[in-house]
């Protein structure tokens, strides 16, 4: 006996029947809500006719009831709306929580946690990774292909990888920028032999760059030399503690590694700088009890003691210095944090940039260390992490080096 099953699908469109031939089908369906959620049910008729040899037949039928149920409304299938998406629930729940058409790690308020990491910095744009989860690595992410180790010839991985990268028309070691302090893999215009691996160069960038010798003959030596300290690979030479206030001037270390310690730090040598006199250190020396009168003093007498063409609280050497009180400004971890404007120009505490951006506070927590700018994290929670931060990355001025 031969056996024909014949199914027929059927689409309920403003009153249209399909009958199929040689059989029939027969659906309902019934649907109920309440708010969000709705369920289904279809119930759909199968004709099965069977033939024999002599040509006789016999039909039956038979229902199949199927029966579903899901949520609906914001954020999608199965969710449940949270109102906000900036939590690690929140960011990981496949929901679009508060409703913006955004999803998890799509939405700005989640880029930049823990859970949705961003890839736009040097340093996570060159570590083989695809930090973000975008399903692109590197340069081929195209929140990388603006920093200099996409499009650029200052580092060691592009000043030896025979590619032209900044098409000045000249290509690596040939390329004055692959002549700099840091770059390991070239022996002035020509390659260094043997060509270091990959692997030893972190250790040959952290000789250089505190050799305390000028290897680029351009007159900076070690970290004060932007072929160091502009070089997302010269980690050493990131996040040093300031050289330029009394204490850091009279401790007999070379805080920012550039070479120069103490007194023959030009730091050191600002108005305001009492243990120094110029480039030696001030004999006799002053204990510190006597530091505030004296730079008080120093930053009263009418006169540009270290002739800048500023005087007094116009040069930063006294507007900035933490131990002041001459000057009436922002520029200490007390006046940064004492909920006034102490200058008077408008900005408060860590507002103003005298607080913010000076390296002897350390109250205003922010976003603009080299790690800060590189850890994939939005450090401050302004909804932009690292380079999309314009603490990393400022429309003009000085731009963090892991972002360049």
């Amino acid at each position: 006996m031969r056996t024909v099953v014949k199914v027929s699908a059927f689409m309920m469109v403003a009153g249209l029947a399909i009958a199929a031939c040689n059989g029939s089908t027969d659906s309902t369906s019934s649907s109920s809500g309440d708010g969000g959620s709705g369920a289904s049910t279809s119930t759909t008729g199968t004709q099965t006719t069977s033939t024999t040899g002599g040509g006789a037949s016999t039909t039956s039928t038979s229902d199949t009831t199927t029966t579903s149920t899901g949520m609906g409304g914001e954020g999608g299938m199965g969710c449940t709306p949270l109102g906000s998406e900036n939590d690690a629930v929140a960011c990981t729940n496949g929901c679009d929580d508060d409703d913006d058409g955004f999803i998890d790690c799509d939405d700005n308020d989640c880029s930049g946690s823990p859970e949705c990491p961003v890839e736009n910095s040097n340093p996570a744009c060159a570590d083989g990774l695809d930090n973000d989860n975008n399903g692109f690595v590197d340069c081929n992410d195209f929140a990388c292909q603006e920093r200099v180790i996409c499009k650029g010839e200052r580092n060691n991985a592009t000043c030896s990888d025979g590619v032209d990268n900044d098409n000045d028309g000249d290509q690596d070691c040939v390329d004055t920028d692959c002549q700099a302090e840091s770059i390991v893999v070239c022996n002035g215009a020509v390659p260094a032999n043997p060509l270091p691996t990959s692997a030893e160069w972190p250790g040959l960038i952290d000789t250089k760059c505190t050799d305390a010798l000028d290897n680029d003959n351009n007159g900076f030596t070690d970290c004060g030399d932007f072929g160091c300290s502009k070089n997302f690979e010269a980690t050493i030479c990131q996040d040093l503690p300031p050289e330029g206030d009394n204490a850091t001037c009279a401790d007999t270390l070379d805080n920012d590694k550039d070479g120069a310690v103490d007194c023959a730090d030009k730091a050191c040598q600002r108005e305001g700088i009492v243990v120094c006199n110029g480039a030696v250190p001030a004999s006799p020396l002053p204990d510190p009890a006597t530091w505030v009168a004296l730079v008080d003093a120093i930053c009263n007498d009418g006169i540009d003691n270290d002739n800048n063409a500023f005087k007094d609280c116009m040069d930063f050497g006294c507007s900035q210095n933490p131990i002041s009180t001459i000057c009436m400004t922002e520029a200490n971890d007390v006046t940064c944090a004492d909920g006034t404007d102490n200058d008077g120009n408008g900005f408060g505490d860590c507002d103003d940039f005298s607080c913010s951006k000076n390296p002897f506070v350390t109250v205003c927590a922010g976003e603009s260390t080299f790690a800060q700018c590189s850890n994939g994290l939005d450090d401050d929670d302004n909804a932009h992490a690292d380079c999309a931060d314009f603490s990393c990355l400022p429309p003009s001025g000085i731009v963090n080096t892991a972002c360049e």
